[in-house]
């Protein structure tokens, strides 16, 4: 598996999109060259540690939460990234990629773009509140700018549960020259966006599927926090992607490594609270999830068994992964573990 590290240029953003929690975000701001430069730091050790492991590159994605583009030094960013010898790519809505920034992202040595734009016409103005036009000739024109120098990839939020939809989004997009596409389902972004399928507590199967995994001898472990690793605009060390609040913040770039957050990243994914418990990342309501699907009748018990031992495969991955890097045995998994209270947020997804 390859390792990445999302580089969170800020978490502000200029779109609305409705299924993106937004409301919930605790607090923004957008990451100065100082704490860059200590994060680009703090990867460049652990690709040191990577390549004594034989581990597969290090990929640097210019990520998180926002819009890049809305932190001007971003291509500066792009620079000292390749510079420093790794692969480069970067996340947008593409509405404030116009040909200036284009020109400095190129220039800078961006290697791979992938770009949010689900959606056309007045669907896309009611869903993102951009512009439509202006989005679309700015990412017709970097494509043709970049050739072959930057692979340019639309990414496709199912957000209608709709497969018609994302093909049509696909004819759409390949009669501009698109040839790479990343479809996604909704992400209910560790629970701050409410997604009416994604309430795990509520469903029987979560008490059957946490039972039957106790019967098996598995431990769920999600790989996410272990091997997509996050740095946020603020520069700490944040458990994921996932984490749309904030609320897990293992320590600063400025004081610690990411391989000395990775027991108390472990200690967290295994309380599961906050943020895990009511994530759709987590393995544990991936399998309720996936028996709900079987009693519905849209799964089996092979579906079953095949997500239980790839369920031990990434838990084997996280654990192994925080022993090469760390250097010592992963910590035994404790008998009980804290409860929470849940957190409600008042943001619906359709």
């Amino acid at each position: 598996m390859t390792f990445g590290v999302d580089i969170e240029p800020t978490n502000r953003c200029n779109a609305k999109c409705y299924f993106c929690p937004r409301d919930a975000t605790p607090h923004q701001g957008l990451m100065t060259p100082a704490v860059f430069e200590q994060s680009l730091g703090r990867c460049d050790e652990l690709r040191t540690k990577l390549n004594a492991l034989g581990r597969p590159e290090l990929k640097i994605s210019l990520c998180g939460l926002g819009e890049p583009l809305l932190n001007r030094d971003t291509p500066r960013f792009v620079r000292q990234v390749r510079e420093a010898g790794f692969t480069c790519t970067m996340s947008t809505n593409a509405a404030l990629l116009d040909e200036p920034r284009a020109h400095a992202l190129l220039e800078a040595g961006l290697q791979r773009i992938a770009i949010n734009v689900g959606d056309r016409d007045g669907d896309y103005e009611e869903i993102y509140k951009l512009p439509f036009e202006r989005t679309r000739d700015n990412v017709v024109r970097f494509k043709e700018s970049a050739g072959d120098t930057c692979e340019v990839i639309i990414v496709l939020v199912d957000h209608r549960r709709d497969r018609a939809h994302l093909e049509a989004m696909r004819q759409y997009w390949g009669d501009f020259g698109m040839r790479a596409f990343m479809e996604y389902e909704i992400m209910n972004r560790g629970g701050a966006l409410f997604v009416d399928h994604m309430q795990f507590d509520e469903y029987p199967q979560l008490g059957e599927a946490r039972a039957l995994l106790a019967e098996r001898g598995v431990e769920a472990v999600c790989p996410t926090p272990f091997a997509y690793l996050f740095i946020g605009y603020d520069g700490q060390y944040y458990l994921c992607c996932s984490d749309w609040k904030k609320e897990v913040p293992l320590g600063s770039v400025a004081d610690a490594s990411f391989t000395d957050v990775m027991v108390a990243k472990l200690a967290h994914a295994r309380t599961r609270e906050p943020v895990c418990k009511t994530c759709n990342l987590d393995p544990l309501n991936k399998l309720t999830e996936a028996m709900r699907a079987r009693d519905a009748g849209d799964a089996d018990a092979p579906d079953i068994e095949a997500l239980i031992d790839k369920i031990q495969n990434m838990t084997t991955f996280s654990l192994t992964e925080i022993e090469a890097l760390t250097g010592r045995p992963a910590p035994a998994r404790a008998l009980s573990t804290p409860s929470h209270a849940r957190r409600t947020i008042p943001v619906t997804a359709i």
